[in-house]
């Protein structure tokens, strides 16, 4: 146990004076490590273990970090002897913030525009990083670091030099440092800065020659520095409240700082105490308070998220969001589905037979995995992947024909028109042979052709409909039901998801979810840990990798040499821009010009041009000239997934380090669908060649494999998974501070899961862990379609 006073008092006797006793003293350094060592941050043990042999002006600034650390290490103790209060149930943190009178209306204006309406919110709204505002000495403060520096001027001078015009001279008593400044009038800095008036500057110390220098540092007033800072994101929504951007943070600060303060230490413990112990992690109140209000923190975890706090609020986010998606699992396991009788080995035979081509042993295990589900009478719940042309189509084409067979409708749900038109003719080119009716609903068809779709599919004169988000409008209603195909599922949401499930009038039609994406299991599992989980991990026979290459965009000449090439041998050929997301003005008339620039390039060739202002009908039609008769494609949208076009053996993506790893592997999966050889042409600007940095290490990922696997497994650690889904990590997870590009919350993952499943195998209903239970409705309630947990 630290005796505070003891300690407090020995390190004021050494700073006494002229530091004499300081002078004299041996092992001073030792014995403050020894006595410190199990409570003190990394960075302060790391100075005393050198303290012995550092001059006196070093010491004295390591001691005067030391009597800070202990001020802040009493505060913390003084707050965790405070008497246990008693807690309150998780539904009164559900109160809006209106309703608590501790906060001015300037304070909840701030929180709303933040889109925090509930002490929940506002007590989860976790700081991104943070800064140390705790002065230091100059002797201490490291060149490449950030430092708050209490100084006083010595003079400001103006400069004759092309990158500053002025400079501030200061001194923190005993070392010099110079503050540099561009401005195009200086006049101000000399009644900012008077000589011998005290400031504090907050910026990165640099060093050239021996000297010390800051860039443009903060001027920090009272109340700006002092103590470790939490920063927060800033999403403001809308214009309902202009913070000036100096006093943002603080404001923001101080508000959920009042709401931290006032409400966290009666907020109850939700995670089992089983699990709080397996892993020693802190209870819910102390987290919050400390990541909220960092006192005798060490810095350096903090911002690495490696902390006991934050590690027991990233296991918490993981653990939270798996308990959801069993609950929903065990959920949907209870309803009651159409089986449809089918010997699994026997159909998968016959169903060969009736293709041109034979099954792969994967495609073949995947597609009897799924049909065994389909003899139950609980509903299938089932992912299918495999990577880039694996055949996930001609499966579920086969489940397709099974149902079909077993008196059942097929709904295949897709998300764009080109791709439901791709399938529509894939499935009927296989299914018309077998007296299976097949039709399309999509938005562009006309009011008469919509009618006569859907009253086709409520007699159940339809047996197949392939659709867009057409399917899930009012109007639709099948006869029966029995299976649902969705491909792409991250474009959809569960709740999409549920209104074409709930179509299936009294029963819950099985579900095949097709992910053209390969993700790693690891997130697999964490995204779609409702379903179960089938792999094509196996390439039709015939099918050459594409070959992949890095090429600076001063190398034109060798393209346009490629591009006629392919084209002289009757292939077909795919150039891509990058989408410019902010306009699609810019992005029309960066297609137009790139497309035009072709068409003087490759006069002789047959160009056409895809952008994203067409209408859905318009880049059908586009697609339909380009499979028939077209010879080059210029798109700055990215070709859809799954487009088919077996012609296609060269694709050309400009800027390539503007783009995923996995959406570039997606791009190449549009060229190497037959057996001739393919290639792909990776655009990069020739400083981007040069540099060697990281987006050319990136792309070579692409240049050594064609495992999409592999490659979902960089992006992953490179971009996280928002970028492998589509979607942004926080919106699709609710996570509020777990990131799968982590690798320890991605190590963390798979035990939360399992502790997941072994707590729903004793508590199915969560009834013994009530504030749990509220917990996870809080976050996932409406996400996951949880209602009937509550």
């Amino acid at each position: 146990m630290l005796d505070l006073e003891k300690l407090e008092s020995f390190v004021e006797s050494l700073t006494e004076g002229d530091g004499a006793k300081l002078r004299r003293s041996i092992g001073v350094g030792v014995f403050l490590f020894n006595k410190l060592r199990d409570h003190a941050p990394s960075y302060l043990l790391e100075a005393l273990l050198d303290f012995d042999r550092l001059p006196f002006e070093k010491k004295k600034a390591i001691l005067e970090d030391v009597k800070k650390f202990l001020k802040d290490y009493k505060t913390l103790q003084r707050s965790s002897k405070r008497k246990e209060v008693k807690k309150k149930p998780l539904k009164n943190f559900l109160a809006p913030l209106e309703k608590l009178d501790f906060l001015t209306n300037a304070e909840k204006r701030i929180l709303k525009s933040l889109n925090l309406k509930t002490i929940l919110d506002v007590l989860y709204y976790f700081p991104l990083r943070y800064e140390d505002r705790r002065p230091v000495s100059l002797k201490v403060a490291k060149p490449g670091t950030k430092a708050v520096l209490k100084l006083r001027v010595e003079g400001v001078r103006d400069l004759d030099d092309e990158r500053y015009t002025a400079e501030v001279i200061c001194s923190d008593g005993d070392s010099k440092i110079k503050l540099l400044f561009r401005y195009k009038r200086t006049d101000f800095l000399k009644a900012v800065f008077r000589r011998g008036k005290e400031v504090v500057v907050f910026g990165k110390v640099k060093e050239f020659q021996g000297e010390r220098y800051m860039v443009h540092p903060k001027l920090l007033k009272e109340g700006e520095f002092g103590s470790v800072f939490p920063l927060y994101y800033i999403r403001v929504k809308g214009e309902a409240v202009r913070i000036p951007s100096r006093t943002r943070h603080n404001r923001i600060r101080n508000a959920v700082r009042k709401v931290v303060e006032r409400t966290a230490r009666y907020l109850p413990e939700y995670l089992p105490e089983e699990i709080l112990e397996a892993y020693s992690f802190p209870k819910i109140d102390e987290c919050l308070e400390r990541v909220h209000i960092p006192v005798g923190v060490d810095v350096k975890e903090m911002n690495r998220f490696s902390d006991p706090f934050h590690r027991r609020l990233i296991y918490e986010d993981l653990f939270l969001f798996q308990t959801a998606l069993l609950l929903r699992k065990f959920r949907t396991k209870e309803l009651k589905a159409p089986p449809v009788e089918v010997d699994p080995e026997g159909f998968a035979s016959e169903f060969e037979k009736k293709l041109e081509f034979s099954l792969t042993s994967a495609q073949r295990r995947v597609l009897i995995e799924i049909l065994e589900d389909m003899r139950s009478s609980s509903p299938m719940n089932r992912l299918l992947q495999g990577d880039v042309g694996s055949g996930k189509t001609v499966v579920a084409v086969g489940a397709t024909l099974a149902a079909v067979r077993g008196g059942y409708q097929v709904a295949v749900m897709v998300p764009t028109e080109i791709l439901a038109y791709q399938h529509y003719h894939r499935f009927k080119e296989i299914l018309s042979k077998e007296g299976v009716s097949v039709c399309l609903l999509i938005g562009s068809l006309s009011p008469a052709q919509k009618m006569s779709a859907r009253r086709h599919i409520r007699n159940g004169s339809v047996h197949v409909v392939v659709g867009t988000h057409a399917l899930i409008q009012e109007g639709v209603e099948f006869r029966r039901l029995g299976l649902v195909i969705i491909d792409e599922q991250h474009r959809f949401g569960v709740m999409q998801r549920k209104v074409l499930l709930e179509k299936g009038k009294g029963l819950y039609p099985h579900c095949l979810v097709m992910s053209a994406t390969p993700i790693p299991r690891t997130l697999a599992l964490s995204v779609y840990g409702d379903l179960d989980l089938s792999i094509i991990d196996e390439l039709p026979p015939g099918r050459k990798g594409v070959r992949t290459y890095i090429l600076s965009d001063k190398e034109k000449e060798k393209l346009v040499r490629s591009i006629r090439e392919e084209v002289s041998k009757g292939n077909k050929v795919y150039i891509i821009y990058p989408l410019i997301e902010e306009s699609e003005s810019l992005d029309l008339k960066a297609a137009t010009e790139e497309y035009e620039r072709w068409k003087r390039e490759l006069p002789d060739l047959n160009v056409l041009l895809l952008h994203g202002r067409m209408s859905d009908r318009e880049k059908r039609e586009v697609m339909e000239r380009f499979r028939e008769e077209g010879d080059v494609l210029v798109s700055t949208t990215v070709i859809e997934v799954g487009i088919d076009v077996p012609e296609a053996t060269l694709i050309v993506v400009e800027e390539a380090h503007r783009f995923g790893l996995s959406q570039l592997h997606q791009l190449r999966g549009r060229v190497g669908r037959s057996d001739r050889v393919s290639r792909c042409y990776l655009v990069v600007p020739e400083e981007v060649m040069r540099s060697g940095g990281d987006a050319l290490r990136r792309l070579k990922v692409l240049v050594r494999t064609n495992d999409g696997f592999k490659v979902a497994e960089e992006d992953l650690k490179i971009r996280g998974p928002g970028e492998l889904l589509g979607v942004s990590q926080s919106g699709y997870f609710g996570f509020n501070i777990a990131n799968l590009a982590r690798s320890y919350d991605r190590s963390v993952l798979l035990k939360a899961r399992e502790d997941a499943k072994r707590l729903l195998e004793r508590d199915p209903n969560l009834e013994k862990h009530k504030d749990l239970r509220d917990m996870i409705l809080y976050r996932y309630g409406d996400r996951l379609d949880l209602g009937s947990v509550a």
